[in-house]
């Protein structure tokens, strides 16, 4: 990477139509900052993206752009979400997944209004740091982040809990016409009552798309004759399930073998859903099932259990977010609308590639945000140094 004194043109057109009022030359800054975002490699602080920008374009700038509280970093993530949604070729069938899950980044400051300590599971150990929850639609090959949130501390008196946030993510997201089925995804701490009601409530009353749920639930669950879902994981007999696989979501030429049993019950407070109960190994006992509920009408259990290992493509997303694009590295403390912008800049650098090197992404064929990185360092690094060769060759010329 070389210092870059000038910005390609097709960056420019990028920023161009972003919504809002942008004051002096914010919009500008914010070019800036996406852009090394994406494109610097290594540490990802403010003071390091500067050291490869203009000498006009300083360190204090970006922090005066992230301190400023009349922009929101949501409304640009929508705008290049959609933008990178109507990038990619549709589905033939139109089906569409959206994917939620949770992560955290590790935080040593404790003046950061939006650190927390926890754990992401009995079994976890202890982390201290920015809890945030992230919303993504996947077909085919491709995965496009639409939507993040900070999960604040309980103590904070704006404080949602993390499927409150799920849920606003799912209702405010505006997909593109050509979707026809929507499949909301996610794993067992989505699985509430009132998410599952939130997808049905969105089914009725979007006519023109069709909402539907894949869960993993608790053994807690009851159906409406008060029996528990836990009594059917637990005495069910290993001669009922039956074996089937899918292709591996990583690699396609790969596949997973599974053991499942399918069967419609009567949830309590949900109503009639398809309940498939998934093992790795027949005689795997009853704590190795993974129970998947779904309103699929006649779905058949191995098209539930592919569908569910789509939940795979978010946790790809959060890989590649921290490792390469350096999410939560900014060192913003003590206000968090400075903290959010910082989650934000990461998931819009990401677009941003999605965006800029959708050529790059060929359907069918892995991809990973790593490679489209060298390739637009690649392109930059050409770019600046026919930048440079035609100024001194018109110095030269004009002398």
């Amino acid at each position: 990477m070389i210092k870059v004194s000038c910005l390609p043109i097709w960056v420019r057109i990028v920023f161009r139509g972003l919504p809002g009022l942008w004051k002096g030359r914010h919009l500008l800054l914010l070019t800036w900052l996406v852009f090394m975002q994406a494109a610097v490699p290594g540490r990802k602080t403010v003071k390091e993206l500067s050291r490869w920008t203009p000498f006009h374009i300083t360190e204090w700038r970006f922090r005066r752009l992230l301190k400023a509280a009349y922009w929101s970093a949501e409304t640009v993530i929508t705008h290049f979400a959609w933008e990178a949604m109507n990038s990619f070729p549709p589905p033939k069938d139109g089906v569409v997944f959206m994917v939620g899950d949770s992560s955290h980044k590790n935080k040593r400051s404790q003046k950061n209004p939006a650190v927390q300590k926890g754990k992401q599971s009995k079994d976890s150990p202890w982390f201290f740091g920015i809890r945030f929850v992230l919303l993504a639609v996947c077909w085919d090959g491709y995965r496009i982040p639409v939507a993040v949130r900070i999960i604040l501390p309980k103590n904070d008196p704006d404080y949602k809990k993390e499927n409150a946030l799920f849920r606003e993510m799912v209702q405010q997201t505006v997909l593109p016409e050509w979707v026809r089925t929507v499949i909301v995804t996610g794993d067992a701490a989505y699985a509430s009552r009132e998410n599952m009601k939130t997808v049905i409530e969105k089914n009725k009353s979007n006519s023109h798309q069709k909402y539907y749920f894949v869960f993993a639930i608790a053994r807690t669950w009851k159906t409406d004759d008060k029996k528990s879902i836990k009594n059917l994981v637990t005495y069910l007999p290993c001669n009922l399930y039956s074996r089937t696989w899918i292709p591996a979501y990583s690699n396609p030429n790969r596949r997973k073998t599974f053991w499942i049993y399918r069967k419609t019950v009567c949830l309590r407070h949900i109503g009639d859903v398809t309940v498939v109960l998934s093992k790795k190994g027949r005689n795997a006992g009853p704590k190795n099932t993974k129970i998947i509920v779904t309103n699929l009408p006649k779905a058949t259990g191995r098209q539930v259990i592919s569908i569910y290992q789509r939940r795979w493509s978010v946790e790809v997303i959060f890989k590649e977010l921290k490792s390469g694009l350096g999410l939560g590295e900014h060192q913003v403390t003590g206000d968090r609308n400075r903290v959010e912008k910082s989650v934000g800049i990461a998931v819009m650098a990401y677009l941003f590639l999605l965006i800029t090197r959708k050529n790059d992404i060929r359907p069918g064929k892995p991809w990973s945000i790593f490679q489209l990185q060298n390739n637009l360092r690649m392109e930059v690094m050409t770019h600046q140094f026919n930048h440079l060769l035609n100024l001194r060759l018109n110095k030269y010329l004009n002398s």
